[in-house]
C-alpha cells in the first residue's frame, strides 16, 4: 500500500498550479518535488499543441529527480523547460540519457488566465494511495503525462494520455484520478472558457532503469 508522506502533505498546500504531481512507495524518503508551474495550458479553441522531443541527462535516487539537463534541445525554450519533468527517471548514480516529450503552445489571440486546481490536497492524496499493487511489487515506475480537457465551469471532461509511463495500468490510474480534479474556470479576455491543460504524475518505486 502506498502512503502519503507528511512532508508531501505540507508541500502540497503550497502548489501554485495544478501540475507535476509525484507519488512514492512506502520506502520513499520524506521529500517531494518542488512545484514548478504548468507544463502547458491554453484555450481549447486554439487547437492542438505540437509534440516535440527533447534529450535529457539526469541522476536520480528513483524516487525524485536529481540533477537534470538538456542534452539536445527541441529548439523551443518553453518546451525544453518541460522535459526534465516529463521524463521517466530511474535510480542511477551516473548520468542516464533519455528522450522525452514536450509540447509547443498553439497560437491564440487574447489574454488567457490558466485554470487553477482547487482540490490539490485531495488529488494528491487520491493518487498517492492508488499506486497499483502489482506494479509496485514489480518495481514498475515512470512518468505519465496527460492532456486534460476542462470546460468553462472548471470540470475535467476528458483525460488523454499524452506520453505513457510505459505501463498501461499506471497511465489508466493517472487519468482516473485526474478526472476527479476540480479547477477554477480558465479566462479568455475576462470570460470563462474551455481549456486544455497538460500535466504529469511520476510513479516512483525506487527502481533502476528497465531491462532493454
Amino acid at each position: 500500500m502506498v502512503i502519503l508522506i507528511s512532508n508531501l502533505l505540507r508541500r502540497s498546500l503550497r502548489f501554485a498550479a495544478p501540475f507535476g504531481l509525484a507519488v512514492w512507495s512506502v520506502t520513499a524518503p520524506a521529500q517531494s518535488n518542488e512545484q514548478e508551474g504548468s507544463l502547458l495550458a491554453y484555450p481549447l479553441a486554439a487547437g492542438d499543441a505540437t509534440r516535440v522531443e527533447v534529450k535529457v541527462a539526469f541522476v536520480s535516487d528513483g524516487y525524485r529527480r536529481g540533477p537534470c539537463k538538456i542534452v539536445e534541445s527541441s529548439g523551443d525554450e518553453r518546451a525544453d523547460a518541460q522535459a526534465c519533468r516529463t521524463v521517466s527517471f530511474y535510480k542511477t548514480d551516473k548520468p542516464l540519457y533519455a528522450v522525452t516529450s514536450a509540447w509547443l503552445m498553439p497560437e491564440f489571440e487574447g489574454e488567457f488566465v490558466a485554470p487553477k486546481l482547487k482540490n490539490s490536497k485531495k488529488v494528491v492524496l487520491a493518487i498517492s494511495n492508488s499506486y497499483p499493487r502489482y506494479e509496485l511489487s514489480k518495481g514498475h515506475q515512470g512518468a505519465t503525462s496527460v492532456k486534460l480537457l476542462i470546460d468553462s465551469a472548471g470540470k475535467v471532461t476528458n483525460c488523454i494520455t499524452a506520453q505513457s509511463s510505459g505501463y498501461a495500468t499506471l497511465d489508466s490510474v493517472t487519468c482516473k484520478q485526474m478526472m476527479r480534479a476540480k479547477y477554477n474556470s480558465a479566462q479568455l479576455n475576462g470570460e470563462p472558457t474551455d481549456s486544455i491543460v497538460y500535466t504529469n504524475v511520476f510513479w516512483g518505486a525506487g527502481s533502476g532503469p528497465p531491462e532493454p
